[in-house]
């Protein structure tokens, strides 16, 4: 300590405040510029005393909505889980016809739950425009395969004539969700109003993530536990995140919340097909793309869908991307490229200034969990922070021509190097050249001082716009660790899962079974895993000399010389030998 104290008084007044001045000012300029704007505008409208838009519709004033909840139902917490999720939803008071289906991933693994909640909603009486059913995959798919079974239930519904059409809307929710009052009213509320400049309808919302409110403050003594950190971090992490849906920053949003969005049936019952059809885009299309030739069409294909292919650790990312790619061509949705670059950079510049694909609803609620423990809560976060690398390989076909959402994740991918950047400036570099060796421990002082302050004014700016700020304002107890937080698990959580997925064998997440990622065709770019095989088929090739030439050398998928890459990944079984 007296070490520090003594460097402290005996470094330059520079050295000292210059890490403190250039975190700040990279913050609020690249990353945190949209809160500034955010609590302007709520300034502005509470001096003019601007009323809530949302008001409140009689039956059948809001379009037909369809309810998704996709659960494993593996025990009883998780049959409670989707008990609590179908009764809130039910009752949340949507005023349209309203189809919930609660969808079981691998209902055959344990059936005795599956049939209890099937006796569960049979027993229920809900209000008669609100219709509840169960179904789900015999074995475990992943998660938007079962969605993709609640799908062919509701499409086999109206085949029957049990319901008169496909819902209009798609709320998706995740199996451990409370909502807030009206929240899905005001979801539809917000996508259904007209674009105040282009009179479009939007193409996804994205609902409010809130930590459930007893688990964010039980009393001083489970604050100073592990799990009440936690919580609180995590709830202020959740704070500010949803100040952020705005979609205000420079580079627009790519991705909504798993939890709670809503966005257009269409979208989702094209998601498929669309899926199967990127797979079929080659390089010499978009080369003659740009010397005047059309592109494939989306709506002209007849390829045979590949729901698998939306199954991974991003399957809501992939939504949010397909919807970014959506735009409204005379009164509907289109997923067909832009006929020439000129109208793709036309399209870019929309989304950029005018439109953006992704907006937010902040009243619509829900109220989740979050792991208690520091292994769940890592588990997750290398799963979150980690998965758009992933599930921006499966589009990159799409980013050929849709540059509206080529470049925000783009911009995603450089913000996580910035990540990196920020935190290797503040707490290796400045450090050891201001101070040198003597006064690391100083440096490091400054560098987390700088981002405590840094949080504490960004997280001032959310609570302020927060309409509930009551609920959660207690999240600045968590300030002192936000910092070690942000490092310790969402920083290094990331560089683990990127590191994994771009360089390593890839990041094996169990979101998703290996078989269903087989089937889907989905690919990690896996550098180690790559040079691996190319080395062990050139043993082979030396050794047998039966193994011809091709791209499959450096591939990740199965061949008759080759395992895939996703093999054991969710059983454990070791890959066959590529050596025979």
């Amino acid at each position: 300590m007296e070490g520090i104290l003594w460097g402290a008084r005996t470094s330059d007044t520079f050295a000292l405040t210059w890490p403190l001045f250039l975190n700040l000012t990279v913050c609020f300029t690249l990353v945190q510029a949209d809160f500034l704007f955010l609590v302007a505008v709520w300034l502005w409208r509470l001096a003019v005393q601007r009323p809530d838009p949302f008001v409140p519709r009689g039956p059948g004033e809001r379009p037909s909505a369809l309810v998704i909840i996709p659960s494993l139902l593996a025990g009883q917490d998780d049959f409670d889980a989707i008990t609590t999720t179908v009764e809130s939803a039910a009752t949340n008071g949507y005023p349209g016809a309203l189809l919930i289906v609660a969808s079981v991933d691998g209902r055959d693994q344990h059936p005795e739950l599956a049939q209890k909640l099937q006796d569960w909603v049979a027993q229920k009486d809900y209000a008669k425009n609100i219709h509840v059913h169960v179904t789900g995959t015999p074995t475990r798919l992943g998660k938007m395969m079962a969605v993709e079974a609640g799908v062919a239930f509701v499409k086999g519904l109206v085949a029957q004539g049990r319901a008169a059409e496909f819902p209009a809307l798609y709320f998706s929710i995740d199996g451990d969700g409370t909502l807030g009052p009206r929240a899905l009213e005001r979801l539809a509320h917000r996508i259904t109003t007209p674009h105040r400049f282009t009179g479009n309808l939007r193409r996804i919302v994205s609902g409010k993530i809130c930590i459930r409110p007893d688990l964010l403050w039980q009393g001083w003594r489970a604050f100073f536990t592990v799990k009440g950190q936690l919580y609180v971090q995590v709830a202020r992490e959740f704070v500010v995140s949803n100040a952020a849906r705005h979609n205000w920053k420079w580079a627009p949003a790519i991705g909504v919340p798993g939890a709670l969005y809503c966005t257009w049936s269409e979208l989702l019952l094209a998601a498929p097909r669309f899926m199967g059809f990127m797979q079929t885009l080659r390089f010499s299309d978009w080369l003659r793309w740009w010397v005047g030739k059309a592109p494939p069409q989306f709506s002209e294909s007849r390829v045979e869908p590949l729901p698998e292919a939306l199954t991974g650790a991003s399957d809501d990312t992939c939504m949010a991307f397909i919807a970014s790619i959506a735009s409204w061509q005379r009164g509907r949705l289109s997923l067909d490229a832009p006929r020439t670059p000129g109208e793709a950079f036309v399209a870019f510049l929309l989304s950029l200034t005018v439109e953006r694909s992704h907006d937010y609803e902040p009243e619509a609620r829900v109220y989740t969990y979050s792991p208690p423990t520091l292994r769940g809560l890592w588990r997750q976060r290398v799963r979150w922070n980690s998965s758009r690398v992933e599930c921006a390989g499966r589009f990159w076909r799409a980013f050929w021509y849709h540059w509206e959402i080529g470049f925000p994740v783009s911009a995603h991918l450089w913000i996580l190097l910035y990540v990196v950047f920020d935190v290797s400036l503040y707490y290796l570099l400045l450090p050891y050249y201001f101070l040198g060796g003597s006064h690391v421990l100083l440096g490091y002082l400054i560098g987390y001082g700088g981002q405590t302050v840094a949080y504490a004014i960004v997280t001032a700016m959310a609570l302020v716009i927060e309409s509930d700020y009551r609920r959660c304002w207690r999240v600045v107890f968590g300030l002192p660790l936000a910092a070690f937080y942000c490092i310790a698990i969402n920083f290094l959580g990331c560089a683990t899962g990127v590191i994994k997925d771009v360089f390593l064998f890839g990041n094996p997440t169990n979101f998703a079974p290996e078989w269903t990622l087989m089937k889907g065709r989905c690919e990690r770019i896996a550098i180690l895993f790559r040079l691996r095989r190319f080395f062990l088929l050139c043993v082979r090739s030396w050794m047998r000399g039966d193994v011809p030439l091709g791209w499959f050398w450096l591939g990740w998928a199965e061949t008759p010389w080759t395992p895939s890459g996703y093999e054991g990944w969710t059983t454990g079984r070791k890959p066959r030998s590529i050596l025979g």
